[in-house]
C-alpha cells in the first residue's frame, strides 16, 4: 500500500538521470576498446598474495574486439614456493568458464547490451537498492561469472543483472531487474526488483558439503565435517573419537560421549542447507523527468521508493536532483528511511557482507545481511550528496559522502576514487587510488569495518612495451565478532607485482 500510495505522489514530483558515478575498478583488468577489428595481448609475471599466501604469477590477458563484441580472457597461473599450480583456479569445470573475463556486445544505454562475466560497477535505476555492485571484489582469490542485459526503445527500457551463474545452478544467486517506461514525453516511471535466493552462499565452502569452511573441519572432503580430537580422523570414521586413548565401543556410552575429562564430542556443525530466513527480496520504484537537456547543462529531479518484502522496512528519495555542467556530473538527494532499512543493501561491497562469520569464544555462527537490518530501529532522515570530475581527461576524481541520522544512530557512506591520465605522465604508466565504506555506524569515517575497501594501483613504463605494476586491495572481516577490526587476520590483502607486456 505504501509503495502504490508513494507513486501516486511522486506522480506529481520530477527526476533525473546525467551520468552514473564512477566507482573504483576494484580487480585489474583488461581496456574494453570498441570499433572495428583489434587484438591486444598483455602478458604479465610477478607476484600475488591470495588468502595470506604469496605465488608466482604468470598470465596472458588477450582482448579481442571485433565491432561491438569484446571479448577478453584472464589466463592467469599462480604457483607457491614448492612450484604448485593453485588448484583452487583449475579443479572444477565451471574454473574454465571463469578464465573469461568478460564477453560482451555493445556497451549501456545501446538498444540490445549484453556482458558475461565480471560485474564491475552495476547500478539499478536510482540506486537506492542497488548501486556500484560489484561481483568481482575479490578477484582474483575468488571469480564469479555473472551477466548484464539491457534492452532500450524510445518509450521502454530493460535492465538484468545475474552475480554468479554457478552460484545459480547450486540453488542460490543474486537477481536483479528494472522495467522502464517513458509514460508522458520525457516522464519516466520504472520498477525494479532485487532477489538473494540464498545469502549464506558468501561464505567459502569448497567442498559444496553445506558445511562452511570456517566450521569444517574437513572443507575439502565433502563426506566428513567433524573432528572432536583434532587427529585429522573424522569423528564418523574415528574409533575414539573423544582421544582419551580408549575406544569408543570400549567405554561406557556415556563415557564415550562426554569422557571424565570433560571433553564432549562437537555438535554436528551449522549447515546451511538446513538454515532458515536464507533470501532476501526487495522492490522500488522511481520516477524521473530532465528539466534541462542542453549540451552542456543537463538537470533532472527525481524521487524513488525501495521497500525490503521480508522485513518490511522503507526507504524514499523525495527530491533527489543530478546535473552535468561542463566537466562536473554532481547529485545530491533527501532521504527518509522507516526501521529496518539500508540504502544502496546491494552495493560495492555486498559479496564482503552478504553473509559473515563470527566466533565468540569457542561458538560459531553467522550473521547475514538481513540480520543487520533488525539492529535499525529508528527512522532515519538525511542526505547524500556526490560529484566527479574529469579535468581534460588529465585528472578524474569522484567523492560521495551520506549522512543518515536519528539520536544515537547513525548510517554514514563516503567513497572517493582519483585517477591520472598516464599518457599525459612520462613513464606513469597507469595511476590511481580508492577509497570505500559503506553505511558504517562509526563516528570516524575512516575507521575499518567489513564494508571498507581501499586500493591503489601505479604502473611505471620500463620501456620495450613492458610496465611494472603495483596493485594493492585491502578488505577486512571481524572474525572474533568484537565490533572491531584488529589483527592481521581480520585484514584481508590482495596483492599484485606484475610485469605487464603489451604487443
Amino acid at each position: 500500500m505504501r509503495l502504490i500510495t508513494f507513486i501516486l505522489l511522486i506522480l506529481f514530483s520530477v527526476s533525473l538521470y546525467a551520468g552514473e558515478n564512477e566507482t573504483p575498478a576494484l580487480p585489474p583488468q583488461p581496456d574494453e576498446n570498441s570499433g572495428g577489428f583489434d587484438i591486444t595481448m598483455g602478458l604479465s609475471a610477478g607476484a600475488a598474495v591470495l588468502d595470506g599466501q604469496v605465488y608466482n604469477q604468470i598470465g596472458i590477458r588477450p582482448l579481442i574486439t571485433i565491432g561491438k563484441l569484446g571479448i577478453a580472457l584472464d589466463l592467469s597461473l599462480y604457483l607457491d614456493a614448492d612450484g604448485n599450480i593453485r588448484k583452487e583456479n583449475w579443479d572444477e569445470a565451471s574454473d574454465f568458464f571463469e578464465k573469461l573475463y568478460f564477453v560482451r556486445w555493445a556497451r549501456p544505454g545501446d538498444p540490445f547490451y549484453v556482458k558475461a562475466g565480471a560485474i564491475d560497477n552495476y547500478t539499478l535505476g536510482y540506486g537506492l537498492l542497488m548501486n556500484h555492485y560489484s561481483n568481482a571484489v575479490e578477484y582474483p582469490s575468488v571469480i564469479r561469472t555473472g551477466m548484464e542485459l539491457g534492452v532500450q526503445g524510445k518509450r521502454f527500457g530493460f535492465q538484468a543483472m545475474v552475480n554468479n551463474f554457478s552460484e545459480s545452478f547450486d540453488g542460490g544467486g543474486l537477481f536483479a531487474g528494472r522495467f522502464s517506461m517513458k509514460v508522458i514525453g520525457d516522464l519516466e516511471i520504472g520498477i525494479s526488483a532485487v532477489a538473494d535466493i540464498n545469502q549464506y552462499k558468501g561464505l567459502q565452502d569448497k567442498d559444496n558439503d553445506g558445511v562452511p569452511d570456517f566450521v569444517d573441519d574437513f572443507p575439502t572432503k565433502k563426506k566428513y565435517s567433524v573432528d572432536t580430537d583434532g587427529d585429522g580422523v573424522p569423528d564418523a570414521l574415528d574409533p575414539d573419537r573423544d582421544g582419551d586413548g580408549y575406544t569408543d565401543n570400549s567405554q561406557d556410552p556415556l563415557i564415550a560421549n562426554n569422557d571424565i575429562d570433560g571433553t564432549v564430542l562437537k555438535a554436528d556443525p551449522f549447515n546451511v542447507k538446513n538454515a532458515k530466513n536464507k533470501g532476501q527480496l526487495a522492490f522500488a520504484a522511481d520516477i524521473a523527468y530532465p528539466f534541462v537537456k542542453k549540451k552542456y547543462l543537463q538537470l533532472t529531479v527525481y524521487s524513488q521508493f525501495a521497500q525490503f518484502a521480508n522485513d518490511g522496512g522503507w526507504g524514499a528519495t523525495a527530491p533527489g536532483v543530478r546535473a552535468k555542467f561542463a566537466f562536473i556530473n554532481a547529485f545530491a538527494e533527501y532521504r527518509i528511511f522507516d526501521e529496518k532499512f539500508i540504502p544502496e543493501y546491494f552495493g560495492t561491497t555486498y559479496e564482503l557482507e552478504r553473509a559473515v562469520a563470527r566466533t565468540v569464544g569457542d561458538s560459531s555462527f553467522v550473521l547475514t545481511k538481513r540480520d543487520a537490518l533488525l539492529g535499525i530501529n529508528e527512522k532515519l532522515k538525511g542526505y547524500v550528496i556526490g560529484a566527479d570530475f574529469n579535468i581534460a581527461d588529465f585528472v578524474v576524481f569522484g567523492a560521495e559522502y551520506q549522512n543518515m541520522s536519528k539520536n544515537s544512530l547513525e548510517l554514514k557512506t563516503f567513497r572517493a576514487n582519483l585517477d591520472l591520465n598516464s599518457n599525459l605522465v612520462p613513464k606513469i604508466k597507469t595511476a590511481g587510488a580508492y577509497f570505500y565504506q559503506n553505511n558504517t555506524g562509526l563516528k570516524k569515517i575512516f575507521d575499518k569495518t567489513e564494508g571498507t575497501i581501499i586500493g591503489y594501483k601505479f604502473g611505471y613504463d620500463i620501456g620495450g612495451g613492458a610496465a611494472l605494476v603495483f596493485d594493492f586491495r585491502q578488505t577486512f572481516r571481524d572474525i572474533n565478532g568484537d565490533g572491531k577490526i584488529k589483527g592481521s587476520n581480520e585484514t584481508i590483502k590482495t596483492t599484485l607485482i606484475q610485469t605487464v607486456f603489451t604487443f
